[in-house]
This record gives C-alpha cells, structure tokens and sequence, in this order.
C-alpha cells in the first residue's frame, strides 16, 4: 500500500512541474512588464522639463588575443537635436577576460568630452565590470554591473572626482531569419547611481532601450533602435529621446 501511494504522489507531482519553455516565457514576460513600467515612470516627470531629440553613434571594434582574452576599442559620437549639434565624444579603450561560459571580467578607461554653453568639459574616469550572457531556449539574457571612477574638469571649476555604479540587464528573442542571418529584438535596462559616503545613494540617471540587433556577416553585427534616457540634472530632469546606433566589428 505505501509503495502505491508513494507512485500516486510521484505522478501528481510530475504532473504539475512546469515546463522549462513556461519558465522563460513568464521571465520574458515579467522582464518586458519592469521595463514599460520604468518607461512610463521616465515619462512622469517629461512636463515642465527640458526634452531633447537626439542621436548616438558608436563603432566598437574587437581585436582577440587568445581564446578568453579581447581587446575592444569603442568610439561614441553622440549629438543634440538629432544631427544638429555635436554633444558628446566618447573614446574607450578596454581588455576583456571571459573567466566561465558566458560571464566576464572588463577593465578600461574613458575619455569623454561634453559640449557645454561656457565650454568643453572632460572627464578621465577609470572602470570594472563585471558581466554575463546566458542563453535560454527562445532568448538569451545578459547584463552588467560597473563601477567607474570619475575625474570631471568643467571649463570653470577644478578637478572634481566621483564614484558612479552602473547596472544593466536585458534580453535577446530572435524573431526573424534571413540567409542564415538571425535579427534579435533587444531590451534592456540601465541604472546609473552615484556614490555618497562609499554607497550607491543618489540616482544619476536610467537608459531604456528597444531596438533590434542583426548579424550583417561573420565580422559585422548592427544594433539600432529607440533609446529613452532620463538624466538627473542641476536644474532639474532632462528627458533624451534617442536613435542609437552601434555597428560591432571583429578584427
């Protein structure tokens, strides 16, 4: 009689175990929830604040040095008023160290420079991170987490230094196939939070992304689509609409 009712209980529990595809769909799915609701969020404050149209470009280059070991070179252009006026210019220089399947060790260095009305101002900022990319049935999920430290030279003011946490998660769900090339739809989030007495205590600001990446050939990959950037200013929020654009290259 146990022997009966243990194979009883067996089936009904094997019975009611879900599925590793429902898993993922209701990962996705609450995913997809956190990242419209953060947009909306975004949206709240647009009234009354400074809004701007803008573009972002970027190439970013990969040069391998062993199987676990890479190089990349990025270089950001990133403009107001969508080609109107140059805003920012980026250049970042990293090494890469793949140290499991799909998780990741970076270190590298900025240099940025910011188009102000009284100025140039430029910033040397120094990083880590450490990020991840694990793959599911239907899509693959990835993020980071960085740390960077901030030397900021504004055309009035002194030498200012900062510590800055950076957290991005996101997904990957192919949704179309040419020639043997797959067009992912991408998502992601990214949390920006300043350092205040050696803890990540004041937002610095949040990028939503909503674009699709696609495979141009064994070396060339495209990523294009709507960023939504909400920065917390001096005076106040200043709400970024932008079409972001990075071509990836492997050297």
């Amino acid at each position: 009689m146990f022997w009966l009712k243990h194979k009883v209980n067996t089936k009904t529990i094997s019975r009611w175990k879900p599925h590793a595809n429902q898993d993922n769909n209701a990962y996705m799915k609450n995913y997809l929830f956190i990242t419209q609701s953060l947009m909306l969020i975004q949206l709240y404050p647009a009234f009354g604040q400074e809004i701007q149209s803008n573009a972002w470009n970027a190439f970013f280059s990969d040069f391998s040095l062993t199987s676990s070991t890479t190089i990349r070179t990025e270089i950001h252009y990133r403009s107001v008023d969508f080609y109107s006026t140059t805003d920012q210019i980026l250049f970042r220089p990293q090494i890469k160290f793949k140290i499991a399947p799909g998780v990741s060790l970076t270190t590298g260095y900025t240099y940025v420079m910011t188009n102000t009305a009284l100025g140039n101002m430029t910033e040397n900022n120094i990083w880590q991170q450490f990020g991840f990319i694990f793959p599911f049935k239907k899509f693959r999920f990835f993020g980071w987490i960085r740390t960077e430290q901030r030397f900021i030279k504004s055309p009035v003011e002194k030498t200012i230094f900062g510590h800055r946490i950076r957290f991005r998660s996101g997904f990957g769900v192919p949704i179309l196939e040419i020639k043997r090339k797959k067009i992912e739809f991408i998502v992601f989030n990214e949390v920006f939070m300043n350092f205040k007495e050696g803890f990540p205590y004041n937002y610095n600001q949040n990028w939503t992304l909503l674009g699709f990446e696609k495979k141009l050939s064994n070396r060339a990959t495209l990523l294009s689509g709507f960023q939504r950037t909400l920065v917390n200013g001096k005076k106040g929020y200043i709400n970024k609409n932008i079409w972001s654009t990075i071509m990836f290259y492997k050297l």
